[in-house]
């Protein structure tokens, strides 16, 4: 399965140092992509022949890998509900209002006065929870909610098999660098192992709800996806790692 991707990554790597157009950390990940003659365009699919997801992280700067993306399955307009309800002032702009926080479920995290979030994996309703408290610790709202069907179709489709790239980068006179020096190969555990690691803190969801600032739809919501998120260092509880 992995042999022809991990060929074309060593001849990558070989390469050593790689001159990219853009400074900011995503763009490694591009920049691979099209070193390794990828259409980016479909976000759904895996990367390499729909098969296989990549994911590129700078080494020491990056720690949180995004799985996938998954908006709430509740309701129709639930991002719309909840950017009314919870969210608060852009701290570059307070004529905005976003909600960008990481949530997970082993506690509960402040999102703004007498509002704190957290997840909860609901086995009964094959659920995972939007858990909104006050600061009394009463909660006030549970109606967000992603369906068990819907992360496990979007994990399974995505993350079957799962190449995890570690690079350098540096900046220097005007230009960019990457550098590509270790990769690792993965298998997808099972999807129940994925609601434990979410039950207990491992796997947490980050909402990315801003607003367009410029432009004719300026003060529109503007949703960058709920990120469904991994430390890099606990691949190993969601993945089998293969031997290269």
């Amino acid at each position: 399965m992995f042999n022809e991707l991990k060929d074309k990554i060593n001849e990558i790597k070989e390469m050593g140092w790689i001159p990219y157009e853009q400074n900011n950390y995503g763009n490694v990940g591009l920049k691979l992509e099209k070193l390794l003659k990828i259409n980016s365009e479909n976000f759904e699919i895996p990367d390499y022949k729909n098969k296989i997801e990549i994911k590129t992280k700078i080494s020491k700067k990056e720690s949180k890998i995004s799985l996938f993306n998954a908006t709430p399955d509740s309701y129709l307009f639930e991002i719309k509900r909840i950017h009314k309800l919870y969210s608060y002032s852009d701290r570059n702009d307070s004529n905005y209002k976003i909600l960008n926080q990481e949530v997970v479920s082993n506690k509960k995290v402040r999102i703004k006065d007498n509002v704190y979030f957290s997840l909860r994996v609901n086995r009964a309703k094959k659920v995972v929870q939007l858990m909104v408290y006050n600061s009394n610790g009463n909660l006030i709202d549970n109606q967000t909610s992603w369906s068990f069907e819907l992360l496990k179709t979007k994990l399974e489709r995505k993350l079957s098999f799962l190449c995890y790239v570690e690079a350098d980068k540096f900046y220097i006179n005007g230009q960019n660098y990457v550098k590509y020096k270790k990769d690792s190969y993965y298998t997808l555990k099972d999807f129940d192992i994925f609601l434990n690691l979410i039950d207990n803190g491992t796997i947490s969801f980050r909402f990315k709800i801003g607003v367009f600032k410029t432009g004719n739809r300026t003060g529109q919501i503007h949703d960058h996806g709920t990120s469904v998120t991994i430390d890099k260092h606990n691949l190993s509880l969601l993945f089998n790692e293969i031997d290269n």
